[in-house]
């Protein structure tokens, strides 16, 4: 019979999703991701003689959109230790909690799997390391939500952390759960309708072959 333990890296890993991220942070990525699904599906719905790729790619734009609700959140919500900082061209920004853990969103359509290697992930996976990846020594931790959806219904919704040579995952935890309904209709009360006067109709049609970076 073969024994399987967690390494120091694992256990940590599972410290830090199960005991040190909070609830909170769980429920705004989760709502935020599910409100930015609902929000594309309602755009497209309304666009029906674009292209069905030119819908996914630009007129909804969801990246796009779970970026602008997230960084709102991180303003007006200043208990939520939620801050953010931009990155060069398209891409979406950078999330820090506590000023200490970095988290990044990312479509990935296999759970399982880490999102593909980019220089941006495989880098930062290297905090995840060593004597750095403590949490008596805790200098900064990596982390990635990821989130698929078919025709904007969602798929799955998690959260995990790389390790440092951007394999595997140390380990994941679904959060689909933790979407909160008191969220979402804050979300869709207070931001709604700003962000899709952004995407109005002229930048949709107009627009509509442009991408986001992944």
């Amino acid at each position: 019979m073969i024994f399987m333990f967690d390494t120091i890296e694992e256990k940590q890993a599972k410290k830090i999703i199960n005991d040190i991220l909070p609830p909170r942070i769980k429920q705004i990525f989760a709502s935020t991701v599910y409100c930015g699904m609902k929000i594309a599906g309602k755009i497209c719905m309304e666009h029906p003689e674009l292209p069905k790729l030119s819908r996914y790619d630009a007129g909804c734009q969801l990246r796009f959109i779970i970026s602008y609700l997230l960084t709102k959140i991180a303003d007006n919500e200043l208990t939520a230790r939620l801050t953010y900082t931009e990155t060069r061209g398209n891409s979406s920004p950078d999330y820090w909690w506590d000023s200490r853990i970095k988290i990044q969103v990312k479509k990935n359509d296999k759970s399982e799997a880490l999102p593909k290697k980019s220089f941006n992930r495989t880098s930062n996976a290297k905090s995840n390391q060593g004597s750095l990846f403590t949490i008596d020594e805790f200098s900064e931790c990596y982390v990635l939500v990821t989130y698929d959806h078919k025709d904007f219904n969602c798929t799955y919704i998690q959260i995990g952390i790389p390790d440092a040579k951007y394999e595997r995952w140390l380990d994941i935890e679904r959060i689909e759960n933790y979407i909160d309904t008191d969220t979402t209709e804050y979300i869709e009360k207070n931001y709604g309708k700003d962000l899709e006067a952004a995407l109005s109709d002229e930048k949709i049609t107009k627009q509509f072959n442009l991408t986001i970076n992944e």
